[in-house]
C-alpha cells in the first residue's frame, strides 16, 4: 500500500472542527465516495466528508490537535501499513494528512465488537471463551515475535472481527527487537489492568500461558513474568484507581481484580461500594 500526495484540502463538515482538519491530503486507495469529487491542485472534497458514508459508520476519523502534532496521524499510518505486511490485521486507510502541527487519519470502520464486550458476552461459552483468550495471548505473541510493540494495548484497542483480533490506534507503535526485549511485557500490563466482567484469575492465565507458549518461555520464565505482571498491574490499578498500596496489598490480587468487588470502577462509579 503506498500513499501518494495530492496538493489539495480537505472541507469540513459541522461534525469536523475545520481549523484541524483543513490539510493538504494524502490520499490512498481513494474510496467510491471519493471518485466524484475534485482531487485537481488546489481543489476540495467536501463532498466525501460530507457524505453520509462517509462521516458514518462506513469510517473512523482519526484526529490530532496542533498540540499533539500531526506526525501522529502520519505515523499511525505508517505503522498501520507495517502491522500489515507483517500479517496482522489493521484498519485500512482511506486518507492521512497534516498541515501546520495538526493531521488527520481516515480509515475504513472495521466492525466487529471490542475485546472486553467480546469477553463479557462470551462468558456463559466457556469454549468460546477459553478460544478467544488463547487467541488473544497468541496473537500479542505473534506481535512481539515480530518485533513489534503497541503504544496502547488496552482492550478497547483491540476489536474482535470474526476470527481476527484487529489492533486499533497504532500511531505509539513501535517496531525494535530491542524494545520488545526492553518494554514488550507492558502491553500485558495494559491489557491485564482492566477488571472484566465474568473474567476469572483463570482465564487470565490462560492468556499468559497462551503468550509464553508462543514466546516459547520455559515454566520458571513464565513463573516469573507472571508474578513481575501481578506486581506492576496491583501497581497501576492503585496509581490509576487510586486505591492506597496497604488496601491493596491487604486485598490480594484476586480480590483487587474480581469483577462487582469492591475495587471494580464500575461499582464503584455506580455508588455500590
Amino acid at each position: 500500500m503506498t500513499a501518494t500526495s495530492i496538493d489539495t484540502a480537505v472541507t469540513a463538515t459541522e461534525t469536523v472542527d475545520a481549523d484541524v482538519v483543513a490539510i493538504p491530503v494524502f490520499e490512498h486507495d481513494r474510496p467510491d465516495e471519493l471518485a466524484g469529487a475534485d482531487v485537481a491542485a488546489g481543489g476540495a472534497i467536501a463532498r466525501a466528508f460530507s457524505s453520509r458514508e462517509f462521516t458514518g459508520k462506513a469510517y473512523e476519523l482519526f484526529l490530532t490537535s496542533v498540540v499533539a502534532g500531526g506526525w501522529r496521524a502520519r505515523r499511525a499510518f505508517r505503522m498501520g501499513e507495517a502491522l500489515a505486511a507483517a500479517g496482522f490485521v489493521v484498519p485500512e486507510a482511506v486518507l492521512v494528512g497534516e498541515r501546520a502541527g495538526a493531521g488527520l487519519l481516515v480509515t475504513r470502520d472495521v466492525g466487529g465488537e471490542e475485546l472486553l464486550a467480546r469477553a463479557g458476552y462470551l462468558g456463559p461459552d466457556r469454549t468460546a471463551k477459553r478460544r478467544l483468550l488463547r487467541r488473544l495471548g497468541a496473537e500479542i505473541a505473534r506481535l512481539h515475535a515480530a518485533g513489534f510493540v503497541h503504544g496502547d494495548l488496552v482492550p478497547t484497542n483491540i476489536r474482535v472481527c470474526g476470527d481476527s483480533l484487529v489492533l486499533l490506534d497504532n500511531d505509539r507503535t513501535r517496531r525494535s527487537r530491542l524494545l520488545v526485549a526492553l518494554a514488550g511485557r507492558r502491553n500485558l500490563v495494559q491489557l491485564g489492568r482492566f477488571v472484566v466482567p465474568r473474567l476469572t484469575l483463570t482465564d487470565r492465565a490462560r492468556v499468559l500461558a497462551a503468550y509464553a507458549r508462543g514466546r516459547g518461555l520455559t515454566r520458571a520464565r513464565r513463573r516469573r513474568l507472571a508474578a513481575w505482571l501481578v506486581e506492576r498491574i496491583v501497581a497501576r490499578r492503585c496509581r490509576i484507581d487510586s486505591i492506597p498500596v496497604p488496601v491493596a496489598a491487604r486485598a490480594g490480587f484476586r480480590q483487587l481484580m474480581r469483577s462487582g468487588g469492591p475495587f471494580d470502577p464500575a461499582r464503584v462509579a455506580g455508588g455500590l461500594g
